[in-house]
């Protein structure tokens, strides 16, 4: 009788445990059905909530759990994909689906100062043993053969201790003060004009906006992705088509 009532008790535990879900960019967490869908540009997926099915793309999520793994949007070759995360840490490691496959067969490395890479299959060593510089003792033991692909977990094991314990750098000079220029007073201009219209994705258009705006006031080039993305988010405003245009247009110069 008690063991009964115990496997009673687990169950419901179990099966919510192993429900998929999805955490927002606006952090809230969404349980259900869930459909991971390549694009082109940004990965999107599909939740199933009920009877209710939602489609979010990349950019509007911070994390999805789906059939037990994990996956983060990643920037990757100007696109933003959804990664199976395998290994965290100041240097995490993800699997993606190559170009024409299904399956997860890609590695890449996540690096939180932002230097990222893609595992080669040629050129492992050279490639690999430079990215790792900042740790001497796993980079020579990369150049030296001592450690190849097959020991990637390994390495980033190695690599995380060593820059673990690594004294930190404080960074002498602040960030930069941010500039005025065409693209800016562009991007200021497309705000104005949105404030005013009404749209289901009007917050993520906005908070995009204050990202770009952000980024080209430090002269920094904007990720292709981003532009898809708020051509994406303002689609259906057809009253901002020419200040969203020529904002596209400054980006890419």
């Amino acid at each position: 009788m008690l063991r009964t009532l115990l496997i009673v008790m687990v169950l419901p535990v179990a099966a919510f445990a192993q429900t998929d879900y999805v955490i927002t960019a606006k952090a809230d967490t969404l349980r259900g059905e869930v459909r991971l869908l390549t694009y082109d540009n940004i990965d999107r997926l599909q939740i199933t909530i009920g009877k209710k099915k939602e489609m979010l793309t990349a950019l509007q999520v911070l994390s999805v759990y789906h059939e037990e793994k994990f996956y983060k949007p990643i920037q990757y070759d100007n696109r933003v994909v959804l990664m199976q995360q395998l290994k965290t840490g100041y240097l995490s490691l993800y699997a993606f689906r190559m170009q024409n496959q299904t399956t997860f067969d890609g590695r890449y490395l996540y690096r939180l100062d932002g230097k990222h890479l893609e595992v080669p299959n040629l050129a492992f060593k050279k490639m690999v043993a430079t990215y790792l510089e900042g740790c001497p003792e796993v980079s020579d033991k990369v150049k030296s053969g001592e450690l190849g692909k097959k020991d990637i977990e390994k390495i980033l094991d190695e690599y995380n201790a060593c820059m673990t314990s690594a004294k930190p750098v404080l960074a002498e000079q602040g960030e930069p003060k941010p500039v005025v220029n065409e693209l800016v007073t562009a991007i200021q201009k497309l705000k104005e004009k949105i404030s005013d219209q009404d749209f289901s994705s009007k917050k993520d258009a906005v908070d995009l906006l204050a990202d770009l705006e952000k980024k080209a006031g430090r002269n920094e080039v904007i990720p292709n992705y981003l532009l898809e993305g708020l051509k994406s988010y303002l689609a259906p405003v057809a009253s901002v088509q020419t200040e969203l245009e020529t904002v596209l247009q400054l980006a890419k110069k």
